[in-house]
């Protein structure tokens, strides 16, 4: 789900939807907003956080937990 291999295609996986979130435009919006945005682009909750997730690793986006509010990098 999270890399592309045999069973799942590159279209499904996190390393792809992740792009769904970069490619909204925002300097700093609420997560819950994000969400709100490009949930018709992912499966469900768990995939939106594990978008955020590899995102945040990776140093695109920075995430206020105490404010809930996402920023690009």
């Amino acid at each position: 789900m999270i890399t592309p291999s045999k069973t799942i295609p590159f279209k499904d996986s996190i390393a792809f939807k992740m792009t769904y979130i970069l490619d909204e435009e925002f300097e700093e919006i609420s997560v819950v907003e994000l969400y709100k945005k490009t949930k018709r682009k992912f499966l469900g909750l768990n995939e939106y956080i594990y978008a955020l997730d590899v995102l945040y690793v990776l140093g695109r986006i920075d995430i206020d937990i105490e404010l809930g509010k996402v920023k690009k990098c």
